[in-house]
């Protein structure tokens, strides 16, 4: 699937442009261009208005686009190395927008000339009062694709299903008609938009087990599952689904099993990664999501993963839970899930992400012993306590959050804190720091090189 990914507070900007004028208003969207396994994700960075001066009237009158104008626009993207989308608005046609003759007579000449101009992907939209549709040209004029969804994203997520695009909609009834209680409460919009989302999760521990769980019974049909490790005589009282049969099995083979016989004969799609999250194959999993479910055990995968999510403009659920004891009496006890949005602060703006630690995980096994051996490190390798009850809590708190996001019953919590001992779920504020260097890659997608993280020999 193609699709344009643009930041709420951009869209609000933008929108108000285009539907100021009902003979119509031009814009130009900046963008970086993700390419993936599924399609193209267009990344919007900005965008420059096209005012009225800068537009004429042709012989046929249609509306063009004054040359000086075009090339201001052609120049900013080429000096700041980003693909252009053009946005026009096409008044009074509701929900069903499409092209106009015009319009693709328009392509034939401007199309080619951005594609050589620019060599990098060009598209269009054009839009309506309540819809959107667009055309991707992704390197020569003569094989153009439609653009699928646009998604606004934001504290709540809005998803535009392309006119284009509607026809092919793929709505189970079986999922429909197995979820008519949670309709009831989630409207069928909130559950055609559950089961149209695609989800990685990272861990299937305690946590990451529950969590899918409780995505596959809402609905959630579209899983990346990442986890290296088997399934081991001390997992089996955390790990949801897996019986004593499953000792020595890997652990997304048990996620899956789980998943595929709560879906039953529903059309579900599972990719099983039993390898490191750094593995090249895995990343590439992951930025083609809708979603990231973060469940792991050190701050090194929680770095990789924060920096690919605001990379690539992608709702990250950071999920842990944590237990002190002394003499064996609890301490302390609590959890947090934390959502990281390309334009809200991240775990490092949280200060949720220890550097040394993470430094640790991302070292290779020479580097690592280097340090254990000259006590550098302490405690990075020590199990934790752990009890199935709490991990509940804290993916239940994720899961929930996630359904804010997704269907906008309400706005997502950006953080939220569990207290076991005292029995408080508390809503923390945070602060995006403007130093942020993972902040500043939002948006960058492959720009950002994530793929320095990759280990390419890993299996």
């Amino acid at each position: 699937m193609n699709k344009i990914f643009i930041l709420e507070y951009i869209w609000k900007r933008a929108k108000i442009h285009l539907q100021n004028d009902r003979y119509g208003n031009f814009l130009f969207f900046f963008c970086r261009i993700n390419k993936h396994e599924k399609g193209v994700n267009v990344l919007v960075k900005d965008f420059v208005r096209i005012n009225d001066n800068d537009i004429e009237l042709s012989n046929d009158f249609s509306i063009q686009i004054k040359l000086k104008a075009l090339l201001e626009v052609v120049n900013k993207a080429n000096n700041e190395n980003m693909a252009i989308i053009e946005a026009h608005n096409h008044p009074l046609s509701g929900d069903h927008v499409s092209f106009s003759y015009t319009d693709h007579e328009g392509f034939k000449e401007f199309v080619p000339y951005i594609l050589d101009s620019l060599q990098k992907p060009y598209v269009a939209t054009v839009w309506g009062e309540q819809s959107v549709d667009g055309i991707v040209w992704k390197q020569s004029f003569s094989t153009s694709e439609k653009i699928h969804e646009v998604v606004i994203v934001g504290r709540n997520i809005i998803k535009y299903t392309t006119t284009s695009s509607q026809k092919e909609g793929y709505q189970n009834s079986a999922i429909m008609s197995r979820a008519s209680r949670q309709i009831l409460a989630l409207g069928e919009s909130g559950q055609a938009q559950i089961s149209s989302t695609s989800v990685a999760i990272i861990g299937l521990g305690g946590i990451g087990s529950h969590i899918t769980l409780h995505l596959a019974y809402l609905g959630v049909r579209d899983f990346v599952l990442v986890d290296f490790d088997t399934v081991q005589i001390e997992n089996l009282n955390r790990i949801v689904g897996a019986y004593p049969i499953d000792i020595g099995k890997p652990k997304v083979e048990v996620a899956a099993r789980m998943i595929m016989s709560i879906s039953g004969i529903e059309k579900t799609r599972v990719i099983r990664c039993k390898k490191d999250l750094r593995n090249e194959d895995v990343l590439n999993h992951i930025k083609s999501c809708d979603v990231i479910f973060g469940c792991v055990d050190n701050d090194g995968a929680r770095l990789v993963l924060n920096e690919l999510a605001l990379a690539y403009m992608i709702p990250y659920f950071d999920s842990a839970f944590g237990i002190h004891t002394e003499h064996s009496v609890i301490e302390e006890a609590g959890g947090r899930v934390v959502l990281v949005l390309p334009d809200e602060p991240c775990l490092l703006c949280c200060k949720d992400i220890d550097i040394s630690e993470a430094s640790y995980f991302l070292a290779s096994p020479e580097e690592q012993l280097f340090r254990e051996k000259r006590g550098y490190v302490s405690g990075t390798i020590v199990p934790s306590p752990s009890v199935i009850s709490l991990d509940g809590i804290v993916a239940s708190i994720a899961v929930t959050e996630f359904l804010a996001l997704i269907t906008g019953i309400r706005e997502a919590i950006l953080y939220s804190s569990y207290d076991f001992l005292k029995q408080l779920l508390n809503k923390r504020i945070v602060k995006k720091n403007p130093k942020c260097i993972h902040c500043s890659l939002a948006g960058f997608g492959d720009n950002s090189e994530i793929m320095r993280y990759a280990i390419r020999n890993n299996n």
